[in-house]
């Protein structure tokens, strides 16, 4: 198996190996894994720092403002 570097995690900033990251993500084969990895555009998280971000909050579409909108003209 090629050597794969490790990874800084997005918040706390500590190393993730990436026999790490397979171990957590056992759903994933390993091609796909691989491509998550190397993509610079994915930003890894270490478990304790993934479980504890907060949820960005949901937003409504239009077309329900726009529904009730309606309803409350009726």
């Amino acid at each position: 198996m090629e050597y794969i570097k490790t990874r800084k995690c997005g918040d706390c900033g500590k190393s993730i190996l990436y026999q790490i990251f397979l171990r957590d993500n056992p759903i994933i084969s390993l091609k796909r894994a691989q491509k998550l990895w190397k993509d610079p555009f994915i930003i890894p998280y270490c478990p304790e720092c993934f479980l504890n971000r907060p949820e960005k909050p949901y937003k409504r579409r239009r077309r329900y403002y726009y529904n009730n909108h309606l309803k409350l003209r009726i």
